[in-house]
């Protein structure tokens, strides 16, 4: 699942960008788009990714489902600022190609 991986890290990056550069309340009007649009895809590269069940994608995938969920509703739930799930999104993308590398024992 490459594409929908670089699409759910190009949502994280606006949505970073977006968090750092306006203030809340404006904020939410780009993060609640954001947040909706990567639930969306993360859903889909959750199915693509337990079907030939890889499991560092799977977990990539789930935590990106709930991230995206957060970053939805603007963390208002648990009290976190906007950029904590923003930022999440975007670091959890490379993760499993990380991961990958890291047991093939390339740099």
């Amino acid at each position: 699942m490459r594409w929908p991986r670089l699409l759910l890290g190009a949502i994280g990056a606006v949505a970073t960008a977006a968090a750092i550069a306006v203030q809340p309340p404006g904020v939410f009007a780009f993060t609640g788009l954001a947040g909706i649009l990567a639930f969306i895809v993360a859903a889909g590269c959750l199915a693509g990714d337990a079907i030939p069940y890889r499991p560092v994608h799977v977990a990539a995938a789930a935590l990106s489902l709930g991230d995206a969920v957060l970053l939805a509703v603007g963390g208002r739930t648990l009290g976190i600022p906007v950029l904590v799930p923003a930022l999440a999104l975007l670091l959890l993308q490379p993760a499993p190609s990380a991961v990958n590398r890291i047991r093939a024992g390339r740099p």
